[in-house]
């Protein structure tokens, strides 16, 4: 029943406008809530053992909107990550933020983002979320990076990611079908964090 609800929830998120334009076809003004204000957000290279090791900071302006750091973010994925099969195989996977949902709540508002990775060639299914290890890493890669848990509050609180513009199907040795939470990869985050400032 409640995976019935939250398939139900991304759903609705995905058939939503994207409301990123206004009728006129131009950006809507950001609201304060989508500044990033001065942060240190990590990016994160891949671990055997630990999921996520070498975090390294990654230095974006004080007046960064969220979109746009998530934008980065994912560049940074793309590039590193992403960049290369490890049979050496170069891909094009890319990612692009669709939406920055915002919920309020009494003290704040939580922040969930639906961004699609594009992989023309679904390399990230035949490569990076295939075997146990392989899968979990890219779990821990795609989450950390995207919903940065060590911020208080995180820079996303929850994220919806879409594969080709469709939900994700389950696969063997990870879920990326419900929305994807910082509290997932926490521990692993901090971790990363404390080995690099040794």
């Amino acid at each position: 029943m409640a995976r019935l609800m939250i398939i139900a929830f991304l759903s609705l998120i995905i058939s939503f406008d994207s409301g990123c334009f206004n009728d006129s076809g131009q950006k809507t003004p950001s609201t304060p809530s989508q500044i990033i204000g001065d942060v240190r957000l990590y990016t994160f290279s891949p671990d055997q053992q630990y999921f996520l090791c070498e975090a390294r900071e990654l230095k974006l302006p004080p007046g960064t909107l969220l979109e746009d750091a998530l934008n980065n973010l994912g560049r940074h994925l793309s590039q590193n990550y992403f960049a290369k099969t490890y049979a050496e195989k170069v891909t094009d996977i890319r990612f692009e933020v669709l939406k920055i949902h915002e919920i309020p709540t009494s003290s704040r508002s939580l922040k969930i983002a639906v961004i699609n990775m594009v992989d023309a060639n679904n390399d990230a299914i035949g490569y990076f979320f295939q075997g146990s290890t392989g899968g979990q890493t890219t779990f821990y890669m795609l989450v950390s990076t995207f919903t940065q848990p060590h911020l208080v509050p995180p820079l996303l609180d929850g994220l919806v990611l879409l594969y080709n513009g469709e939900i994700i199907p389950e696969l063997d040795h990870i879920n990326l079908t419900d929305i994807l939470t910082p509290r997932l990869v926490k521990h692993s985050v901090f971790r990363a964090i404390k080995a690099s400032k040794g």
